[in-house]
């Protein structure tokens, strides 16, 4: 049997890396064991949370009670939430696992920035093969009200870009940087969320499943709404000097 410290250990990292509701469902589960663990694993998308699945059940006794699991799981959640409202910045990252748990998961980070979003969200991306969560979780959001404006890059305005239009059917102002404004070999290469004018994730990752979930990424979720409002700001003065135009 593994001791209560390591369950301890490994609920605060999940916590930390896993946005609530996730931590939520995995508590859920916890309740009914290892068994109740497999059976989400099984139905959940999401690698992380299908992980986090595996790593618990190695954790609890077989047949056995895993209701100290689920309530180190939110207590945990609970006071992250509360460390996360008093601190202006957090790393982000994808990628293998180290000794310093210091970080959160990009797809979670996302996850969260999107769901959150009550009445714009702004997304810069070079390239965009998105997973389907991400996909759904705008087309909630757009229907809930949102304006979601997206900024991407396009095989007409980038000839060493090889891409297929994103989110297709998404309710959405879609903008782009023509190649006649840009200067030569230029491209559109920031990777960028704004969520409200008051929280952005600024890193390395597009919005792609890869990035999500598998490649090396780091990128830092700003709760600071002056720099927020700043970065949407300077992508409105493009759009208004015309450097930036809007897609048919």
């Amino acid at each position: 049997m593994t001791s209560p410290g390591s369950l301890e250990t490994l609920t605060a990292e999940l916590a930390e890396q896993l946005p609530y509701g996730d931590i939520k469902q995995l508590a859920h589960a916890c309740r009914k064991g290892r068994s109740g663990l497999r059976s989400l694993e099984a139905q959940v998308a999401g690698i992380a949370v299908r992980a986090a699945c595996r790593r618990l059940r190695t954790h609890l006794p077989r047949d056995a009670d895993g209701g100290y699991a689920a309530g180190l799981l939110l207590g945990a959640a609970q006071a992250r939430l509360k460390y996360r409202s008093n601190h202006d910045a957090d790393v982000v990252w994808t990628g293998p696992a180290s000794d310093v748990q210091t970080s959160r998961l990009t797809s979670a980070v996302v996850s969260e920035l999107v769901d959150s979003a009550r009445t714009e969200l702004l997304l810069v991306s070079y390239a965009t093969f998105p997973p389907a969560s991400l996909t759904a979780a705008l087309a909630s959001a757009a229907a809930r009200g949102v304006e979601v404006t997206l900024l991407l890059e396009q095989p007409a305005d980038n000839p060493h870009f090889h891409g297929t239009p994103a989110f297709p059917t998404l309710a959405a102002a879609r903008w782009n940087w023509p190649i006649e404004n840009r200067e030569p070999g230029a491209a559109l290469h920031a990777k960028i969320i704004v969520v409200d004018r008051q929280v952005a994730l600024i890193g390395s990752a597009n919005l792609t499943g890869h990035a999500f979930e598998k490649n090396l990424e780091c990128g830092i979720l700003l709760r600071d709404p002056e720099q927020a409002n700043a970065i949407a700001r300077h992508l409105d003065s493009l759009r208004e000097t015309g450097i930036l135009t809007q897609s048919a």
